[in-house]
Order: structure tokens, then sequence, then C-alpha cells
């Protein structure tokens, strides 16, 4: 609503692009003092309606610009939308969870109705802006649409959700029911055989993941405990209980600060944003509770994305995953859009890998909103990046929703659509896919691959081949690759498309710009001074002296053990993984479990 107000003024009231529309005319208007508004005054009123728009709705928000011509495939990196706390939240924060959690009505941790609602908006988002792209009408069971979630409960409501906003009710096959729902097959990870989606916590780098945290906990709980004592107490007392270094057991085990601390954090945030009042009944200032999220997320950030190995192991195949969709020809031309449905963690982490700024409108820079997600456009020349965010209604509004039961979707239009650029690419330009293979192979150079960094044996690889073939990382780094690297001093766009193979793209030439930005340093990693690590003055990242041989050999053994063993693992994994079904049933091999 877009108002104002003047004694001398005349108003003008409509509904514009779903939004009340409040117009003033002041004395200086082109039509004069206190005239009354005709048709002949149109073109004024119509040049301040539109200037009154553009000033109301962030670029982007219902209409962004369309897709280009050429569009051949959409690529989509999604989050879970909102949800209630973790079941911890009712030892950690009693009075959270007596006051607030109860209205969730939801069990812990179970994705809510705002939840729902924005994930539903993504897939509504989806349908509009490539209605020309995608074909009318229900689900097509030929592998245009391809629908994949991280298996935690939330993550597979939140991609049903997405595919209702998609193929809403209504659009099903005729004869089943007089609602014609359209049923979508998801797609799911393994348990423990995840290299894909959620590689630390259900693949083979957990142990490492552990390693990391006990070690940054130990390095920094302490000192941060205690100069932030008095926000920690303040929490505290309006929670019920003391959040303090060695106070915390869960199912028989001790947990840090910081797992407690994030799990109160959360209760905060997923409680506001489902539009709630998190004071705890007033017991807590709104700025306490600002303080006590800023330092949380910091805490949690620094914890496990704070060294580049850690991002390169949350990532885990997924990039090559990507670029191996993305590179034409298709090895399925058929498919036009594939969604992949996760926690926050692998947007942020392909995000950071890959150069793309995390910035959403009033959202804490580098932070995540629930629901949103990464859309990707391949065409034959490269990608163009967005990333895109759900509406956030107002809590009052949504309050009003909630206590009277009405469809919260209605508060819920197409979201925010955002280009964003990467490493090497301007936002809102076509990216040479190249330009992202050189920024994931300059990152992995750097700190090895996941097998190398979580010391992946063969027999743990026995369970981390139950989502994308490990060859597709063979595809795009050679140990010849490698060797070359370290040898080379500037790599020209053809050399580099040359290096790594790109035959198909030998007319996309990366340009100065994106040559230039990949001689930039990964913040974190070297040290320039002595001709160590890496230089800005190297396009490969290296000073004079190349690092020792050694270092390539051993990348190269990890990419060649990934080579060797990933025909026998994928055997063994469709050996071991098996469909549910009765006892009785006849066993069909398979490397997903399918939910309808």
């Amino acid at each position: 609503r877009i108002s104002g107000s003047n004694a001398r003024g005349l108003g003008f009231n409509d509904r514009v692009g779903g939004l009340e529309l409040t117009l003033v005319c002041w004395p200086s208007c082109a039509m004069g003092p206190r005239k009354t508004p005709t048709w002949g005054h149109a073109p004024a009123w119509l040049a301040a309606a539109v200037a009154a728009l553009a000033a109301a709705q962030p670029v982007g928000a219902h209409e962004p610009p369309p897709p280009q011509h050429g569009l051949r495939r959409v690529l989509v990196v999604a989050r879970h939308g909102n949800r209630a706390p973790n079941p911890q939240i009712e030892m950690l924060c009693p009075n959270l969870a007596n006051e607030i959690l109860p209205q969730f009505g939801v069990a812990p941790a179970a994705l809510s109705l705002v939840g729902m609602a924005e994930n539903w908006e993504n897939g509504r988002f989806l349908r509009h802006r490539y209605s020309d792209f995608l074909p009318e009408g229900p689900y097509l069971y030929d592998g245009t649409f391809s629908f994949f979630s991280e298996r935690v409960e939330r993550n597979i409501v939140s991609t049903a959700s997405l595919a209702r906003g998609m193929f809403p009710i209504g659009t099903g096959m005729e004869g089943f029911s007089p609602e014609r729902p359209n049923i979508v097959p998801i797609s799911t990870t393994q348990d423990g055989a995840d290299v894909l989606m959620n590689c630390p916590r259900d693949g083979p780098c957990q142990r490492r993941l552990s390693h990391d945290k006990r070690e940054w906990d130990a390095a920094h709980e302490h000192h941060l405990y205690e100069k932030h004592k008095e926000l920690f107490g303040k929490i505290s007392e309006a929670c019920g209980y003391k959040l303090e270094p060695g106070n915390f057991m869960w199912e028989g085990k001790p947990k840090s600060l910081t797992w407690a601390a994030k799990a109160v954090m959360d209760g905060f945030t997923f409680s506001a944003n489902e539009g709630f009042n998190v004071t705890i009944g007033g017991r807590l200032e709104e700025s306490t509770i600002h303080d006590f999220h800023s330092l949380v997320e910091g805490m949690v950030a620094d914890q496990i994305f704070g060294k580049p190995h850690q991002i390169t192991y949350w990532t885990g195949d997924f990039i090559p995953t990507i670029l191996g969709l993305a590179r034409v020809p298709f090895k399925r031309p058929v498919n036009k859009l594939h969604v992949f449905l996760n926690h926050r963690e692998l947007i942020y982490a392909v995000s950071h890998m890959l150069g793309m700024p995390i910035e959403f409108p009033g959202i804490r820079k580098d932070s995540l909103p629930s629901g949103c997600s990464v859309v990707i456009e391949v065409y034959d020349e490269g990608v163009r990046l967005f990333m895109w965010a759900p509406t956030r209604p107002d809590a009052v509004k949504k309050a009003e929703y909630y206590k009277h039961k009405r469809p919260i979707t209605e508060l819920y239009s197409l979201g925010t659509l955002i280009p964003v650029g990467a490493a090497g690419c301007d936002a809102g330009e076509v990216c040479p896919l190249e330009t992202l293979a050189y920024n994931f192979v300059k990152w992995v150079t750097k700190t090895g691959t996941y097998v190398r960094i979580c010391n992946v044996s063969m027999e743990e690889r026995y369970f981390a081949q139950g989502e994308a073939s490990l060859g597709i990382v063979e595809r795009w780094v050679q140990p010849e690759d490698l060797q070359a690297l370290a040898r080379r001093r500037n790599i020209t766009p053809q050399a580099a498309s040359e290096l790594f193979g790109f035959t198909e793209y030998d007319q996309a030439a990366l340009g100065p710009k994106a040559v230039a930005a990949l001689q930039d340093t990964v913040p974190g990693v070297g040290d320039t001074s002595e001709g160590k690590g890496v230089g800005r003055h190297d396009a490969v990242g290296w000073g004079e002296e190349a690092p020792p041989l050694s270092l390539f050999a051993l990348f190269a053994f990890g990419v060649a053990a990934m080579s060797l063993v990933s025909g026998f693992v994928g055997w063994r994994m469709g050996r071991r993984s098996r469909l549910v079904g009765e006892p009785g049933d006849p066993v069909h091999d398979a490397r997903y479990v399918t939910l309808s």
C-alpha cells in the first residue's frame, strides 16, 4: 500500500498488480491544484502509478526479465521451507517450547505451514517463468521433469510442496478422483550413501566434519562464551535453561555450546518467520534476540564453513554433477527441468566455491532465507545464474491467517528473482560453462577432492555411490591436466579450453574478465608474499615457482582412485540398494528409493 496525504491534494485509489495503490496529487501536479482527475489526465496518473510501482517492488519481484531465446534446460537447487524448531528446544529453551512450539501445529523439525507455502511458491514461480518452455498439462513420465530430495522428511515434504506449486490440483489425470491431483514421483538419497547432497552428515565425510567441529569448539567456544557471557545469561534466563559450555547431553552424548545455541537461534528464527511473537512473553527484547542471532550465526558459519576444505566436502559431487547436466550436447535432451532440494549448507557451499554472492533484499548478507533456491538457465553458450527468494508476508497478516485457519498460500505469489554472477561472470549475462568448471578446478586443486580430504577408503566408498557417477569428476579433471597447470604461467581462454577438453565450447571464449577473476586467490588459502600458495599474477594461481610435483601426484592419485573404484562401487551399491517392499515381493536393484 503506497499512500500520501495532503490537505489540498486529490487522491486516486486502485489495485495494480496485486498491490493496493493510493496515489495523491499535490498542487504541483500537471493537472493543477484542486482539479478533479479525469480520463484526460490519464497520462499523468499512469506515469505516477508506474513510478510508484517501481518504488514499491524490487526488480524481479513479480515480473523478472524473461528467459533468453534458446533456453535448453533449467536446474534448480532449493532449500526446504520454514520449519518447527528441533526437538532439543524442549530441553534447551523450555519456555519457548511451551509457549510457541504448540502454535506450529506440527512435530518438532517438521515443515510448517509457512514452509509449505514458501516451497509451493517456488514451484508456482517455475511454472510461471518457464510457461513457454515447459510442456502444459499433467506431470509427464518421460523424463521431462526430475525431482530429487535429500532424504530428511522435511526436505521430501518441501519437494512435494514445490511439485504441487508446479502441478496444482485439477491438472492431473481424469478418472482417478474428482479433484484430479497430480501425483509426482520424488527420488531421494540413501542412508549413509550420500555423496551428492549431504556428504558430511550422511555420507563418507561424517568423521571429518565431526573432527573439524570438535577442533573448532576446543579453540573458540570458551573464549566466545566468556566474551558474550552477559548475552548468554539473558537468553538462559528467558529460556529457563542455562546455556554454558559442558551443560548439554542429548541422546546420551555430550554436545557443544554451538550445537545448543544454534538450536535456540533456530527456535527464534523459524518462529518469527511463522509470524509468532518470539519475545517469550516479553522476557526478551527484540534487540537481544538480534544480537544473539548475529553471534550464533557467525559461530555456526565459522565452525562448519570456516576453512576452504570444508566448502569442498559440503559440495561433494554436486558441482561436477551440475556441470555435467549443463554441458551441451545433452545425454538426455528430453529432460528440461531438474530440481534438487536440500538443506541450506549445499547452496551456501556451492555459492562460495563458484564465487556467487548471497545477497537477498531485507536479509543479512551471506544468509539464506528458508525456501530460497538457485536457478540455473542452460543455453548453448553457457548458463545464466539467479537466486530466488519466497515472498515475506507481514507477521501480523500471517498471525491473522493462522488464527482464522485461512489458506496461507493466499499471501504468496511469485517471490523475488535476483540475477547473480560468479567469479569471472557478471550478473545477468550468459556465463561460459568453462568459467564455472575452472572455478571448481581451481578450488579443489588447492584443497583436494572430498575423497582425499575425508580419507575415504574403498570400504567407505561402498556407501558413497548412491546418487551420481564419480566419473563426472574425471570428465572435467584429469591428472595430466593438473600437472600441465603447474607448468603453465598463463592460461589463455583458448588454452584453457584445450586443457580441460571443452571441445563443444571452442567458440565460447572465457574473455579477459573471466581470466582476471580466475587469477584471484581463494580467501584464506596460501601465502603470496614468498611465491607460495596462490598469487594474482598467475592465471592458474601459482607464483614463479610451481608447487612440488608431489602435490599434484597426490591429487592425481585421488582422481585416479575415483576412476578405479567407481565401477566396482556402483555395482556393489546396486546390489546393496533395494526398494522397500513386502515380504515375498520380487526384489529389484535400485540406486534410489522413489516416493510418490
